[in-house]
């Protein structure tokens, strides 16, 4: 059995095509709620912060949005929860109209590799400052040193943005979910290849599948997942059964699948299970066979890092509980093998 070390991401932002209600209906109520659980249960969490949504809301000066951001996040630093970078670049040209975000459709920062006024190093250079500038104010040993692509779009123009994370002072990644695989109208995800380690060193040349033992890069440090195997209820299934457990609308999404090619849709279906909190369809039980599958997966190894992710804005009473659950359930089955850590700690696996 290996020592196991337990990532708890969680990715900080608003619904990204509009809000319900109000902002703190959409993120930082739920936000709250999973700040005082992991506190009741003496967890830490990292909160990946789409800090570039803070710097347009700030530009467009409202602060309804802006301090209410700024403030929880600095809490949740003292409370000792790490606070990292998480990019939507599309928030550099997206225009808000009250409730309602009318979005650009540059949606990854592989869509900027050659924009005038918005190159992708300045683009990271610009969220880790900001991030630093707001937890700084409470922690002056804060460091930002670790990364997650928004809507998971690391794989084109790869070489250019570790190299720019990497110049910037980002050491750690958590983009990538083997298996993974999502197609819409602006996003195409395709995460089936053969890494066999369960954690690697992507190098400058940005090469994600990298094997050649590259000591100079980033620790890539994957969300988990398991195969969907064959035998499994359908989804739309799953979605119905389960409806009741569904969080009340918070607001709207970006992405149009109804243009996605058939074949594309095809692969959407065919996509691994990630370790993930805010999936109505799940339970405990499913969230352990995920463990269980990486433990057996990775058996050779005497340390594993496993990555779970989660998204407050999609988070209810249900995967609250949910989440208090695993925790505990975890600490029953592994006891002293297992330790939950902030990714920031992770400095060589």
């Amino acid at each position: 059995m290996p020592e196991l070390d337990i990532i708890l991401t969680f990715d900080y932002e608003l619904p990204l095509g509009g809000i319900k209600k109000s902002y703190e209906h959409s993120l930082f109520s739920p936000s709250q709620k999973l700040i005082n659980k992991a506190n009741k249960l003496n967890v830490p969490l990292v909160f990946f912060a789409d800090i570039l949504s803070y710097d347009r809301f700030n530009e467009l000066g409202i602060k309804e949005y802006t301090r209410r951001f700024k403030q929880q996040l600095q809490d949740a630093v003292l409370d000792g929860h790490d606070v990292q970078l998480h990019l939507h670049p599309h928030w550099l040209e997206t225009q808000i109209k009250e409730k309602q975000f009318i979005s650009s459709r540059k949606f990854s920062l592989s869509d900027f590799a050659n924009d005038k006024n918005n190159n992708i190093n300045d683009i990271i250079k610009q969220g880790i400052k900001s991030l630093n500038k707001i937890c700084k104010e409470v922690d002056p040993n804060y460091k930002c040193n670790a990364f997650r692509a928004g809507g998971y779009s690391i794989l084109k123009n790869s070489n250019e943005i570790f190299e720019s994370l990497y110049n910037n002072g980002i050491r750690i990644d958590s983009s990538i979910a083997k298996g993974y695989k999502y197609y819409s109208d602006i996003s195409q995800i395709d995460f089936s290849f053969k890494q066999k380690a369960p954690h690697w060193i992507i190098p400058l040349n940005g090469d994600l599948y990298n094997t050649d033992g590259s000591k100079k890069g980033i620790l890539e440090v994957p969300i988990s997942t398991k195969p969907k195997t064959l035998f499994e209820v359908p989804t739309f299934l799953k979605l119905k059964k389960y409806k009741y457990r569904q969080v009340e609308n918070r607001g709207s999404i970006i992405h149009n699948e109804q243009k996605t090619k058939l074949i594309n849709k095809i692969k959407n279906l065919a996509t691994s299970r990630m370790l993930i909190l805010d999936n109505h369809t799940y339970n405990t039980q499913q969230l352990m066979e995920i463990v269980d599958y990486n433990i057996k997966y990775y058996s050779k190894y005497d340390r594993l890092t496993l990555c779970l992710i989660g998204h407050p804005k999609s988070m209810g009473e249900y995967h609250l509980q949910m989440f208090e659950d695993f925790i505990i359930e975890m600490r029953r089955k592994f006891k002293d093998n297992i330790k939950f850590k902030k990714i920031s700690d992770l400095k060589h696996i």
